[in-house]
């Protein structure tokens, strides 16, 4: 297929975003959902370096904490961010349907898988997030293949784990275990006596490895984790009948944006398929094939990319699962993941 289209566009909007911002101090701001300040490390690398004389700063912290400070500057007026790209959806059709951001369909936008995006450009399905069960590749006698298997007696203390109610997304996957396996599997699994960290990257780093403040014993399992590098000491499993998470994380740009030339460069890059073919896991677009490891999205039964836009718009349902989920697995402590410095010390060590 011929992507001269978007190759062209690109090109044209990097020489506009390099314009705007080239004769000033300021840079392209982009706020993005995360729980570790170095998640977007690669994505600065790969823009940078495609997009000379555009410089870009992306700030990494909690949805639900961005979201916030998003609707109180525009209750004020300004806007500090030209992008922002995060996992709360609901808040992305609040902000189209109080007139506030700035719809564009850049040459990606036939192309992305129909279901992902609003329909009119107000925002774009800028890549696709999951999580799925991980265990250490060394020292268990047998390897989970389900949730259930993580309450063997050889997990216990050994895992470690996002508290569900501290997460919408892991709280959506809590939701389908209570659902399926009922209140009491919850109730064995906090049992368990799992070690709680806040975010999901810690957890998932963790994952194969011991650390002396956190614990002498290795830990042995994630329920909510990601796919590690071969390098890392864990592995992942996508379940064959437990329900695992995936979404379109969503991003946008508003009204209010400052440097629209370098936003709608930066909207245009993310859903091109010269950067969505890089990413080496499910595409928001429809013409880019996932990994060998994995099959499309749409055959395996058990995730449904779709089910968390519906759900987050249940407020009160998500109110009383955390609810639910504190009386099982007691309140949530530590500072923010993002700015926790032992979670920082993991990061840096074992990413």
């Amino acid at each position: 297929m011929d992507y001269q289209n978007e190759h062209d566009e690109l090109q044209k909007l990097h020489k506009l975003a390099a314009k705007e911002l080239g004769k000033t101090s300021k840079k392209l701001i982009v706020w993005v959902g995360g729980d570790a300040p170095n998640q977007q490390d690669e994505l600065v690398r790969k823009f940078t370096k495609r997009f000379p004389g555009v410089p870009i700063q992306i700030k990494v912290d909690l949805s639900k904490y961005h979201n916030i400070r998003v609707y109180q500057e525009l209750l004020d007026g300004r806007l500090t961010p030209d992008v922002v790209m995060l996992q709360t959806m609901n808040d992305f059709e609040n902000w189209r349907d109080l007139g506030v951001l700035e719809s564009f369909m850049p040459q990606s936008f036939p192309n992305l898988t129909h279901g992902y995006s609003d329909p009119g450009g107000a925002f774009l399905g800028a890549y696709i997030a999951s999580f799925v069960p991980q265990y250490a590749k060394t020292g268990l006698t047998k390897n989970p293949a389900t949730y259930s298997d993580f309450l063997s007696p050889e997990f216990k203390g050994r895992l470690v784990l996002t508290p569900p109610h501290d997460d919408d997304a892991v709280l959506f996957v809590y939701d389908h275990i209570l659902q399926r396996h009922g209140e009491d599997f919850l109730r064995q699994l906090a049992a368990q006596k799992p070690k709680f960290l806040r975010g999901t990257a810690a957890p998932a780093a963790l994952v194969g490895h011991s650390l002396g403040q956190l614990g002498r014993q290795k830990f042995l399992g994630n329920i909510t984790g990601y796919f590690p590098t071969p390098a890392q000491p864990s592995v992942a499993f996508v379940p064959t009948s437990d329900f695992f998470i995936t979404w379109a994380q969503r991003a946008a740009m508003f009204k209010l944006t400052q440097h629209k030339a370098a936003a709608r460069l930066f909207l245009a890059y993310i859903t091109s398929h010269e950067y969505q073919s890089s990413l080496g896991t499910w595409s928001t677009r429809q013409d880019v094939a996932p990994p060998s490891n994995l099959r499309p999205l749409d055959e395996y039964p058990n995730t449904n990319l779709l089910e968390f836009i519906e759900w987050m718009r249940d407020r009160q349902h998500l109110h009383e699962l955390r609810a639910k989920m504190q009386r099982i697995f007691g309140p949530v402590r530590g500072p923010s993941p993002v700015t926790d410095s032992k979670l920082l010390k993991i990061y840096r060590r074992w990413s």
